[in-house]
């Protein structure tokens, strides 16, 4: 696997979580099920390729939190 794919899904794992935030803070429901099914979507496929999405670099597992929301 190579470090620009890992750095796409930090980034994508990232802006996914932005999103989210930003949907809650808003009261937007609709956008914060649509920021959450690209959070879950991106963290697995973290998870299938053993990217790290936190500051501990190990691979990103179930039950991991990123930005406050744990990952299924």
């Amino acid at each position: 696997m190579s470090e620009a794919f890992a750095a796409a899904i930090r980034r994508r794992a990232d802006e996914a979580a932005d999103a989210l935030h930003a949907a809650e803070r808003e009261g937007d429901p609709d956008a914060a099920l649509a920021a959450a099914g690209a959070l879950d979507e991106v963290l697995r496929m973290a998870r299938a390729h053993g990217v790290s999405t936190d500051r501990s670099g190990r691979p990103a597992q179930a039950g991991d939190v990123l930005d406050g929301k744990t990952a299924p």
